[in-house]
């Protein structure tokens, strides 16, 4: 019985990974340039917004450091 089990197990693998790759074959190439541009403007506004907190931050723990100093 339990020798069964084992030898089903194969063919459940091998339906999987057909349907893997249907899946992957029915994905289309094409690629939209303005969505990609899109995406990499947002990135970059991200990291500029980042770099921004973080020197705003930086002078802020100066001047409150400078304050208790003084």
């Amino acid at each position: 019985m339990s020798t069964e089990s084992f030898n089903k197990l194969p063919e459940a693998d091998e339906f999987y990974s057909e349907e893997i790759s249907n899946k992957t074959n029915k994905i289309s190439k094409k690629v939209n340039i303005e969505d990609l541009k899109r995406r990499v403007f947002l990135e970059k506004k991200r990291e500029r917004f980042q770099n921004r907190v973080l020197v705003a931050m930086f002078c802020l723990s100066i001047a409150i450091l400078g304050y208790i100093v003084v």
